[in-house]
């Protein structure tokens, strides 16, 4: 059992303790994301004793060493620890405030403590899967009814956020500067290079010349241009992907959902968690078919929060306002595809391996699939169409 296991199981028996455990067993197994984690070492763990229910726990530990923390920096796991301990209280607080109905509240998996031990970071919740729910098949494209499920609940972690800046705009505020993103100057463009360089091997030779043109701009300076809020900042997840988002379908058919994997919130644009969502998720024929319907989905769903938080919409931000900011943004999703489509397709067997020596080229994956050719040259003949590339 190496030091991480161990640091776990002592946060554990303090967890079983709170919560009124006693004569306990505890039973702890590490699990596989199957290719969806490279951060992380995953358990779950479950407190069983003889006069009190079994409590189903899933923990994670940070993995990552000195090279990725260089790079990408090291406050994501700070980040999560925040949301937990306090801004999801500020939320909750916010609902009570503005008398929301069950049905309407944005829900987070349930808490029980962290250790904050740099190299071992650790956070306990909830074990979802032991509760029925599970994440997306993240080879299959999603259906609608799990997508607007999704974007339901996406509309109202924005609009909370919203109501927070109205709330308290100077608290926001400096909570937008400590929620910054911290990557080294240079490091996305070393991530982002290898995919990049699979995207122009494997793109239609049709596309080929408006790919390379696209890329004239560097990864950073795409991003820079394309993520930065066009109108008024939220607090957004910037990783909303299947992978991060955990479902379940009860017997009527309806679709609840629970978003995880909270350490990279930070400020900025709504259209961005948006576009991460679609890009990452769905195929052409998904987009042929939903993409408008998806968009109106989100506008709808995001002016029906701000109501229920007693905010007009029109004034707060108003269709045309977001219009006009996902016209401005659309390139974002192109260049999030690129980047993360090798790794959301990758066989679970060719991902790259979580452990402490990752470093930043790691993130990208040359053993590339036909589903992630598939998915790419879908993106880019959706583009094309849109007029972006050119």
């Amino acid at each position: 059992m190496d030091s991480r296991e161990q640091s776990l199981r002592v946060l554990l028996n303090n967890i079983a303790a709170e919560q009124g455990y006693e004569n306990y067993e505890l039973i702890v197994e590490g699990f596989s994301s199957g290719g969806a984690n490279y951060t992380s070492k995953l358990f779950t763990a479950v407190i069983k004793s003889q006069d009190k229910e079994d409590l189903n726990l899933f923990a994670k530990i940070t993995i990552v060493g000195d090279k990725i923390r260089e790079g990408i920096g090291s406050r994501m796991f700070d980040t999560e620890s925040f949301v937990y301990n306090k801004l999801t209280k500020i939320y909750k607080d916010i609902e009570e405030e503005n008398g929301l109905e069950e049905e309407h509240r944005l829900t987070f998996p349930k808490y029980y403590g962290c250790d904050a031990t740099k190299y071992q970071e650790t956070i306990v919740l909830e074990n979802l899967v032991a509760a029925g729910y599970s994440s997306y098949d993240r080879f299959k494209t999603v259906e609608w009814e799990y997508a607007a499920a999704t974007v339901t609940q996406m509309a109202r972690l924005h609009a909370l956020s919203i109501a927070y800046s109205e709330r308290d705009p100077e608290e926001f505020k400096r909570l937008l500067a400590e929620l910054r993103a911290e990557m080294k100057e240079g490091s996305l463009d070393v991530m982002a290079e290898g995919s990049i360089k699979n995207a122009l091997k494997h793109v239609d030779n049709r596309h080929k010349k408006l790919l390379e043109r696209f890329y004239e701009s560097s990864m950073t300076e795409i991003v820079i241009r394309t993520t930065p809020p066009s109108f008024r900042p939220v607090i957004v997840h910037g990783d909303f992907r299947g992978s991060n988002i955990m479902h379940k379908v009860d017997e009527t058919g309806k679709v609840d959902i629970k978003i995880v994997d909270l350490q990279t919130l930070q400020g900025g644009s709504p259209v961005t968690d948006l576009l991460y969502f679609i890009f990452t998720g769905s195929d052409e024929k998904f987009r042929a078919q939903y993409y408008d319907k998806l968009i109106d989905h989100y506008y709808e769903e995001l002016s029906a929060a701000l109501k229920r938080l007693h905010l007009d919409p029109d004034k707060i931000y108003s269709r045309q306002n977001f219009d006009e900011e996902l016209k401005e943004k659309l390139p974002f999703g192109l260049a999030l595809a690129v980047f993360t489509l090798p790794v959301i397709t990758v066989e679970t067997d060719k991902a790259p391996k979580v452990n402490e020596s990752m470093e930043i080229t790691d993130f990208s994956v040359s053993n590339t699939s036909d589903l992630y050719k598939e998915r790419l040259n879908g993106v880019i003949n959706d583009y094309v169409r849109w007029g972006v590339l050119k």
